[in-house]
């Protein structure tokens, strides 16, 4: 008796002391470990903020989802879960797999599955007594137009940050601030707690300029033009010339947002802001513009406009080796005479030329909020060869964006105010409420830009734009086509971008398009009668707009 007594007494002491050791002693650290297995914090991304059009037509918006994560050392049956999340869910067995048998308390299965498919797993999972699933109330993105305006807007990673468009460039205005979750897993796998520990607050709804009526309308124009000349790819950016307003910005390349998983790089690349090219003879109505204003030349002074003129060991030649004998500058505009041009560019002289453009806002970003813009080929004048004057002055060896070559067109319907292009009206409860332009510098002269859209009216009515012309409005523009050049090899026979921009009304502009077709391989080739049919068409619509409500496009 007196041996058993003095074992129980050891083993209660034995107990004591190990009870002692577990809930004094090693207190903290068992309660941490507790903690780490059955406790854990999750950030759930808030509702992101809606995207709309100018006029108030949604473009983005969050819906309600769910979350799925597993508890793989909780739980129960993982071949019954991995064959009910794989019919459910479409995933493969071997992604599955790994994330299910994946050694964690909490690992990511699904972070943007709808209500009903949710709903439905959960349920199979608990009549199949299947534990281990764990479901959080989060947000998807939905983007209702499809691939409208793809390449402006942007998509959202499954994180919920944006990746690129509009969408990355506003990313934090637009996600605010996530909502921190504790949640309580149960030693069965199940979810018995789930607490908020920071609301998080909702994003900035964001208004862009564009309007999804006349976007489109673009759209549709491009793809035609796009297939019609078979060009590799094609662009058109249309402004609001009095604020710097993108009204649309629109391509061929574009993707469905809703399934941006399955689109391409080149699909995602906004050409407007990413694309360089030569803008060819478009640019004699800037060189022109430059060239009046600082009294250089008046409209009716003559020049040789013959074929071939000898700059520095070489011969440039206008289009086709076209002679047109002594023209004006006003014809020089009109037939877009390549001699004549250069001619006018040497009364100019380089410095004036360069401080023009850069003025008007060549060589640099724009600034538009949109990520990927690029700041274009203006090498500083004292880098100019003996060539350079002649060749930049009709648009070669100086490389622009769409956005860039628009505004400063711009420039020319607006009186010589160069603005800051606009994407984004306006954030919040005021977001559809008009905003001043931005105003950055005078470029030139009113008066000089009147006289110069007199000019491009010229081109319209019985120049090399005639193509553009768009019954019932005075249209003004300018045609341009330009040798591509390409690394080592120069400039390539055969490969060409195609552009032509142009305003109206010609004296109180309202609108200015701006078409580009890279390489169309129809003939000819030229930018009035490839751009400039795409132009003609797409504004023939635009204009017919402010008697259609706006609506969003199905």
């Amino acid at each position: 008796m007196f041996l058993v007594t003095l074992f129980l007494v050891f083993v209660t002491l034995f107990l004591i002391g190990r009870l002692v050791q577990l809930q004094v002693v090693e207190h903290n650290r068992w309660l941490a470990m507790a903690s780490s297995i059955q406790e854990r914090t999750i950030e759930v991304p808030p509702r992101r903020a809606t995207i709309y059009d100018r006029n108030g037509i949604p473009l983005a918006f969050d819906v309600k989802a769910t979350a799925i994560a597993i508890d793989s050392f909780n739980m129960t049956k993982p071949e019954t879960l991995i064959a009910i999340l794989g019919e459910e869910l479409a995933l493969s067995i071997a992604t599955l797999e790994e994330r299910v048998y994946r050694p964690s308390y909490f690992t990511w299965i699904e972070r943007k599955v709808n209500l009903e498919t949710a709903r439905a797993i959960n349920q199979r999972a608990r009549e199949a007594s299947a534990y281990g699933l764990i479901f959080i109330d989060t947000w998807k993105r939905c983007y209702p137009e499809g691939a409208l305006a793809s390449n402006v807007i942007g998509f959202v990673g499954i994180d919920g940050h944006g990746l690129e468009g509009v969408e990355l460039a506003f990313d934090e205005l637009l996600a605010g601030e996530p909502t921190q979750l504790h949640v309580v897993v149960g030693a069965d796998g199940r979810t018995y707690h789930t607490e908020t520990i920071s609301a998080g607050e909702p994003g900035e709804e964001l208004y862009l300029t564009l309007d999804v009526r006349l976007q489109f309308i673009c759209e549709e124009a491009i793809d035609h033009g796009v297939t019609r000349f078979r060009a590799n790819e094609g662009f058109i950016v249309l402004l609001d010339p009095n604020t710097g307003d993108v009204l649309a910005m629109a391509q061929d390349r574009r993707y469905d947002l809703n399934r941006f998983t399955e689109s391409t790089p080149a699909q995602r690349r906004n050409l407007a802001v990413g694309f360089l090219f030569e803008p060819g003879s478009a640019f004699k109505a800037l060189s022109g513009l430059a060239a009046l204003d600082c009294g250089a030349v008046a409209v009716d002074d003559h020049f040789n406009g013959n074929d071939g003129i000898r700059i520095a060991g070489h011969t440039m030649h206008n289009a086709e080796h076209n002679s047109f004998g002594t023209v004006t500058f006003g014809q020089i505009i009109e037939d877009s005479i390549n001699t004549g041009m250069i001619r006018v560019a040497q009364r100019l002289g380089e410095e004036r030329l360069y401080r023009f453009l850069v003025d008007a806002g060549f060589g640099q970003k724009t600034g538009i909020a949109l990520p990927g813009e690029e700041a274009g080929i203006l090498r500083d004048v004292k880098d100019w060869s003996k060539l350079a004057l002649a060749a930049i002055s009709i648009g070669q060896s100086v490389a622009v964006t769409g956005i860039q070559l628009a505004r400063g067109m711009c420039a020319v319907a607006n009186g010589g105010l160069l603005l800051a292009p606009r994407i984004v009206q306006g954030v919040g409860e005021t977001g559809m409420e008009s905003k001043e332009p931005v105003v950055l510098r005078q470029v030139v002269s009113a008066v000089s830009c009147a006289t110069m859209r007199g000019l491009l009216r010229r081109v319209i009515e019985s120049g090399t734009g005639t193509l553009a012309e768009v019954e019932g409005f005075a249209v003004a523009g300018k045609t341009g086509t330009a040798q591509k050049a390409l690394p080592g090899r120069g400039y390539v026979d055969g490969k060409y971008t195609s552009l032509f921009a142009g305003f109206l009304p010609v004296d109180e502009p309202s609108y200015l398009a701006l078409v580009v077709l890279d390489e169309v391989k129809t003939t000819p080739v030229w930018g009035g009668y490839t751009a400039g049919q795409i132009f003609q068409e797409a504004v023939s619509r635009l204009v017919m707009v402010e008697h259609v409500p706006p609506v969003a496009i199905r």
